[in-house]
């Protein structure tokens, strides 16, 4: 015998208060959903360098599977991370700024690009409040586009701009 949604629903909040119920019916997703921005600059090109990419939570199936019930997002790491660097053992990137949902992040200290990816060495990116405006604006959009400027010392480079983007998404499916 199948019983319907409905009254399923009935029964169980005949059974438990709003609260439980509410809690009852929601689960967190957490991901990582960051991306990697592969960046080649040619030899005598322009050493500035600006590069569009997309964050999307859809990325994660349980959470595309419930985009019209997510409640809430929260982001709990943002930083990047230069790997596969190709250059000179002193190319520096300086002016660094990433534009997220309308917020601008900039990096104050300039990057001596062959040192961070020998080290592994992680950048954060903003505060947490630029965290709370930009996950505000996924849990309503889904997907946000960065955009990523900075200069290079010296051409020609190739690297990888490695952005780590955490976040748990709430999804609430009554």
């Amino acid at each position: 015998m199948k019983i319907k949604l409905p009254v399923l629903a009935i029964i169980l909040f005949t059974f438990f208060s709003c609260e439980e119920l509410d809690k009852l019916t929601e689960f967190n997703v957490s991901d990582n959903f960051g991306t990697t921005l592969e960046v080649s600059i040619p030899e005598d090109a322009s050493t500035t360098w600006s590069q569009e990419v997309s964050v999307d939570l859809a990325s994660n199936e349980q959470v595309q599977q419930n985009l019209d019930y997510v409640q809430n997002v929260t982001i709990t790491n943002l930083s990047f991370e230069i790997t596969d660097y190709i250059g000179a053992v002193d190319t520096q990137l300086t002016e660094v700024s990433i534009n997220i949902a309308g917020t601008s992040i900039t990096i104050n200290e300039a990057i001596i690009l062959k040192t961070a990816d020998d080290n592994n060495q992680t950048f954060p990116i903003g505060t947490k409040e630029q965290w709370a405006i930009i996950a505000a604006y996924l849990k309503q959009a889904e997907s946000v586009t960065a955009t990523l400027t900075g200069i290079v010392s010296a051409t020609p480079v190739e690297f990888n701009v490695v952005i780590d983007v955490k976040a748990t998404i709430t999804i609430d499916v009554i």
